[in-house]
């Protein structure tokens, strides 16, 4: 039997690989080079549905990204801000073989953010 997403999901979690589009080219930044450029971003989900994180990515969709709750709808999952509920992303997400994959996608369908992270805890 399969847990259920919001089984899964609690733990900390280490982003190993992301995507990104710029214009019409799709980005790779591969697990070397986030070592090679000190980049991360590890978050740390709690059952309570409560998270933090800390990021150094150079992507302003994440930046703007403050530690706050999350919750899941279907596939998607919407990380809230303590400070300002307004403020809040939705990713569309899957647990696939342990690895955790956050996509985001803009209003004309590119690429925003989708990034494959790896249970550390």
């Amino acid at each position: 039997m399969f847990a259920r997403p919001s089984k899964q999901i609690p733990g900390k979690w280490q982003l190993v690989e992301y995507y990104l589009e710029t214009g019409e080219v799709l980005q790779n930044i591969s697990e070397a080079q986030l070592k090679a450029e000190k980049r991360n971003w590890d978050i740390d989900f709690n059952d309570k549905n409560s998270f933090s994180h800390q990021c150094n990515l150079p992507v302003s969709l994440i930046s703007g990204i403050k530690n706050g709750s999350w919750q899941i709808s279907r596939n998607f999952i919407t990380l809230y801000s303590l400070e300002d509920l307004k403020m809040h992303v939705e990713f569309q997400f899957a647990i696939d073989k342990g690895q955790l994959r956050l996509l985001k996608k803009d209003e004309k369908g590119s690429i925003e953010f989708f990034g494959f992270f790896n249970r550390i805890s």
